[in-house]
Order: structure tokens, then sequence, then C-alpha cells
């Protein structure tokens, strides 16, 4: 019995692992494997999926790439899984290339005819794009790294299908822009857009879905089943042909770091980042050549907090809070990221990052203006009745708050005054939920493309504010501020939406 599989390649940050997590919720019936593949020495994707709970399993292959400095360790995880689908613990693989992975050696080992590897049967190669990126590139913008790369280029020329992604980053003008270059310059392949990575399965595999009434037993509460195509191919074939015409299949492989001059390393710290010093290096003080940074971030304002760090594309930001089950494994907090670019210089990008580290414990609030520079602050919050600005205390309390309580400020959008409504109106009878819109508003503003970010922050009190530090200073505030209240009344709008102007609702 042959082992299907899917191939998952594409640029740096363009949602490979997105589209891996989606397959893996999606799954229904199938038990599907994963090998995730990762350039850098600290496989952040692998670990990612191995917080999916509907994983098979997963192999971590790091250092390297599958193509060429890990391929012997590739080889071993394929012999493995193999034995496994013989069992019947797996009866379908997808692996994830790193994004700087020219795929030609790892599809010939794949296609291969004898060896080892021979039962397998790859089913489709799938090229993820980031849509923001490309139509950067097509806008004639004078360099557009990820997608200049050689291995973009082998990435593209070996694919199947190609999935445009992030699509909600981009216009809808520019995203036809986009799929029409994608379908001149990969003739004869499918062009699918999408968010997410979310697309029907039968899309990037090899997969019929069965119908209710023909529905496979399954232990798993699903209304729907795949069943696996007994042949394969079906999505393979122009691919076949087009490599069939070049003089080697696997030329280049091994080259393509040297041509393409990626670089990695990884940073770790024992103490967490000071907010304000984060925030600035990810604004003016972000260093040239840095394409792609993931890991976990820690914040000496909220230091019960451990997150999720991803930089992709250009220039954009996620910061998303783990809960502590997701956690290290250890229960230690600490920073780790992965930092890749194309001709950076790693020794100065890594002083940089230990700038960011509070020097003195745990201790924030290394400005002694910092009271000053918060009082200034708040009057921009106050002075916007879409905001509502949060304190710990007021009143006689006010005494209490720390010196280094003052080197942040929290604040909420509720949007209420547009509709005449309260606070207590607008959740309770028009069901607006405020801490979903004020994650969504950090994560708008995070991945804007410019120089501000928001740490999103869930009190203890139940409520979600966004955080920005005022610790060095309110300019790094009055700019990010700039850009809040650009997207808040956009993004009011979406919430409100279905909310009338009288209060009872109707």
């Amino acid at each position: 019995r042959r082992l299907p599989v899917t191939l998952v390649t594409g640029p740096l940050g363009a949602g490979k692992t997105s589209l891996l997590n989606h397959i893996l919720n999606n799954k229904h019936n199938l038990k599907i494997a994963a090998v995730v593949n990762d350039f850098a020495s600290i496989n952040v994707d692998g670990q990612i999926i191995k917080r999916n709970k509907s994983h098979g399993s997963v192999v971590e292959l790091t250092s390297g790439c599958l193509c060429c400095t890990v391929s012997e360790q590739f080889e071993t995880a394929m012999v493995q899984l193999l034995q496994d689908a013989d069992i019947g613990k797996i009866d379908y693989l997808v692996i994830e290339t790193s994004g700087v992975s020219d795929p030609h050696a790892t599809i010939s080992a794949l296609e291969r005819q004898y060896g080892k590897l021979f039962r397998i049967r790859l089913d489709a190669v799938i090229t993820v794009l980031d849509a923001d990126v490309l139509v950067e590139k097509i806008s004639g913008a004078e360099s557009t790294p990820l997608m200049d790369a050689s291995a973009t280029d082998a990435q593209l020329t070996c694919a199947d299908i190609v999935l445009l992604n992030k699509t909600d980053l981009v216009g809808v003008e520019d995203l036809e822009r986009a799929m029409e270059y994608l379908r001149k310059r990969v003739s004869g392949v499918q062009v699918h857009a999408c968010r997410n990575g979310a697309v029907p399965l039968d899309i990037v595999m090899e997969v019929m879905e069965v119908t209710r009434s023909e529905s496979i037993v399954t232990h798993e509460c699903s209304a729907a089943a795949y069943s696996i195509g007994a042949e394969g191919g079906s999505k393979n074939k122009e691919r076949q042909e087009r490599l069939s015409k070049e003089k080697s299949l696997g030329g280049g492989a091994t080259a393509h770091l040297s041509e393409d001059d990626f670089r990695s390393f990884t940073f770790e710290a024992p103490r967490p980042f000071l907010l304000g010093a984060f925030q600035a290096f990810l604004g003016d003080k972000f260093p040239a050549g840095v394409l792609r940074m993931k890991g976990t971030v820690w914040f000496a304002e909220f230091r019960s907090c451990l997150y999720q760090f991803h930089m992709s594309g250009r220039r954009r930001y996620e910061l998303t809070a783990l809960t502590s089950s997701d956690s290290y494994s250890s229960g230690a907090f600490g920073i780790q990221l992965v930092i890749i670019g194309r001709g950076m210089d790693a020794d100065a990008v890594g002083a940089l990052l230990q700038d960011c580290v509070g020097r003195n414990g745990f201790q924030a609030g290394a400005d002694p203006d910092s009271e000053n520079a918060y009082a200034r602050a708040k009057p921009l919050v106050e002075s916007d009745k879409q905001f509502e600005l949060i304190e710990y205390y007021s009143g006689a309390d006010a005494a209490n708050r720390s010196n280094r309580d003052n080197v942040y400020i929290d604040f909420r959008l509720t949007g209420c005054v547009s509709y005449g409504l309260t606070v207590q109106e607008a959740s309770g009878i028009h069901g607006i939920d405020f801490n979903r819109l004020n994650l969504e508003l950090a994560n708008r503003v995070n991945a804007s493309s410019g120089p501000a970010s928001l740490l999103p922050v869930f009190l203890p009190s139940g409520i979600q504010v966004c955080r920005h530090s005022v610790d060095r200073g309110t300019p790094l505030f009055h700019c990010s501020w700039k850009l809040v209240a650009e997207v808040a009344p956009r993004l009011v709008a979406e919430f409100y939406r279905a909310v009338g102007y009288c209060k009872c609702g109707m």
C-alpha cells in the first residue's frame, strides 16, 4: 500500500503552517501525520502544530532544508512513517518545507520508483503565496526580497496548486491583478485565493468528500468524512510534464541558500522584554534584512502571560496570548525568537533585541519621568469618546499606582458614542463583544505594516484591553495612536453593522 503525500511549500511567512493547521482541524475521519521542516535551529512551526491536538504525529526537522542539509534525516523519518502507515496509524501525510527550500530535490526523492521511499505517492505540491507581498512586487516595488529569491521561483515552478493566501490584506482590484499575474506566471496551474489557508481539502489533497448517507463509520463526531483516491496523480500531470523538460530535476537545489543569502539565528533570554523598547524595535529601529521573526516573547509589563509572536510579509506583526498549557513544557517563561533574513547583520539584530531586555531583574519603568509621560498620554485617549481609558486605580486609591504602573497605558474601544448607547446597553441588548472588538483592534494595528504595535492584554477583571508603553516618553504612543484612531471607525462600523439606532434593539 502506498502512502499518499501532499507537499506544502512557499516563501517565508506566506501561511504554510496556517494551511497545515486548517487541514488538521478539518480532517474528519482521516489519520494525518505531518512533517515540519524549519531552516532555523528551533522549529517554531512544529511547536505550533503540536499544540493542535488533531494531528496524528508530528516529525520536526530543524537547522536546514529538506532539499540539502537535512535530507538524510528526512529519509529516516519517512521510513518510520511508512511503517506507521503499514499498521494503520496514519493514512495520509502532509509535509511542510521551510520557506527557503527549493523543493526540486524533495520531489525527486518522493517520486523515486526504487529504494526506501518507493511506496510514497506524491499527490500534490501546494505553493502558498502572501497576496500582500505579491501585490507589492507587481506594483513595481524596487525590491521584494521574498518574491525575488531563487527558492521562490523554484517553489512556483514545482507547483500543482497555488494558494494566494492573506487576501484580506489587499483590495479587490489588487487581488485580481495578482491572480492574473499568477495565471500567466504558472500557466496551466490552478490558482485559488484564500484567507488563513482555509480551502476545501479536496483542493490540496487527493481525497473526496463522502456524502452523509455514505458516511464512513468513525469514532469521531463528524457530519462529513473523506475517502482517499485509489490512484492519485490527478493534480500533478502538468507538473510532471513541466519538470520533465528540465535537464536535471534536482539542479541547483543545494546552491540556493548561498545564492539567496538566507541566514537565521535564535535569540533567547531568561528575562522579559521591556514593552516600550520592543515597540520601538518594531517601529523606527527595525533592522534591515530581517524577513521573518517567530517564537515566544514575554513582557515586564505583563509578566503573567507568554505571547506567540510572528513578523512576516511587509512587516506585519501578530501577538497572540498563549494559555498556560501552551507555555514551555518546563513551565518557565522566557524569550525564544527565530530570526530569518537575507543579507542581515545577525550580530547587530541580536544586540538590538538584547537592548529590549530588562536589565534590573524584572523591573519596568526605566524612565524616571514615566508619571509625567502617563499624564501627557491620558488626554489623548480621554478626548476620543470612542475609547475608554482603563485604570486600576482611581480616587483615593490613585496614590497606590506605582511608578512601574505608569510606564504603560491601557485603553479599549467601545464605539458606543456613535450609537447613543452605554457600554451595558451595547453588550446587553445588542450583544456587542467588546473583548473580541479590542482583540481585533490590536490585530489590525499590528498587521498594518506601520511602525505602530499594541499588546493585547486580558485583565484579571475579564476586560480585554490594548496596552501601549509610555516608558520612553509619548512620541511613540502619539505615532501609534494616529493609526489606532484611523482603524477604529471602520472596526466599529463592522461590529455595529446589525445594531439599530433604537435602544430597544429595533
